[in-house]
């Protein structure tokens, strides 16, 4: 795999993950607006876009930048930006990818039927998220912040400080981003929970963490081995099955 290195194949690097996350973020728009919302619908829709699109600029940005100095890429946008064939960089990911989000969504099914006598039925009952949604933002959109931008700054962090940038990021560091970032990701879920009005019991607070964290790993791990494509493909796949 040829590193991306010139200025040129940054900016297009930059450009084209951009144009990848943005549909995720213009499907917010989908999403009700509350009956007593405080200013007009559409104030509130184009308020709605202004801070997804800010995190997914900083978080391409910063993959961009950093993620070569400690292993990780993006083979398919990559390919397209130097002109290489696109199918041969994505053949290595599907199969793993396939593979996570199947086992994955297996996993969460279980532990949603173990915890279904404890878990509040406003919760459960709850209405998911529309389609384009799911599949755009989550399947897409998610991993470019998650994995392209959290996990690779923390990954640097680790390498640039607790190893004074010698040689590839050790193992720990690996482990310690892909597991950080997999919390943070748990974590951005609980203002959900809040916003049905349910109590963030610790029971409810691990569900949704365990729910949330488990599927966050195995991506971030597919994001190190592989590369962003096969997280993208594991998440998409996850949501299509949980689907049913």
């Amino acid at each position: 795999m040829a590193e991306i290195k010139s200025m040129s194949e940054k900016v297009r690097l930059f450009g084209l993950l951009w144009l990848l996350g943005m549909p995720g973020v213009l499907a917010l728009l989908v999403l009700p607006i509350p009956l007593e919302a405080p200013a007009p619908t559409a104030v509130l829709k184009g308020l709605i876009l202004i801070q997804p699109t800010i995190l997914l600029s900083v978080t391409v940005l910063l993959g961009v930048q950093l993620a070569h100095r400690v292993g990780l890429s993006a083979p398919v946008a990559e390919a397209l930006v130097q002109g290489r064939s696109w199918r041969q960089a994505i053949a290595p990911q599907l199969l793993p990818g396939l593979m996570g989000g199947l086992v994955s969504g297996g996993a969460l099914m279980a532990i949603a039927a173990l915890a279904e006598p404890w878990v509040p039925p406003a919760y459960l009952a709850a209405e998911a998220p529309p389609a384009l949604v799911r599949f755009l933002y989550g399947g897409i959109t998610e991993e470019i912040l998650i994995r392209w931008g959290l996990m690779t700054l923390l990954l640097w962090l680790g390498w640039r400080f607790g190893q004074g940038r010698q040689g590839t990021p050790a193992m720990g560091w690996v482990a310690v981003a892909i597991g950080l970032s997999a919390l943070l990701f748990g974590l951005a879920h609980l203002p959900y929970a809040i916003a049905l009005e349910l109590p963030l019991t610790p029971l409810l607070v691990g569900y949704l963490l365990l729910q949330n964290g488990l599927f966050a790993l195995v991506a971030g791990y597919l994001y190190w081995r592989q590369g962003l494509e096969s997280a993208m493909v594991a998440h998409l796949v996850l949501h299509l099955l949980l689907s049913f």
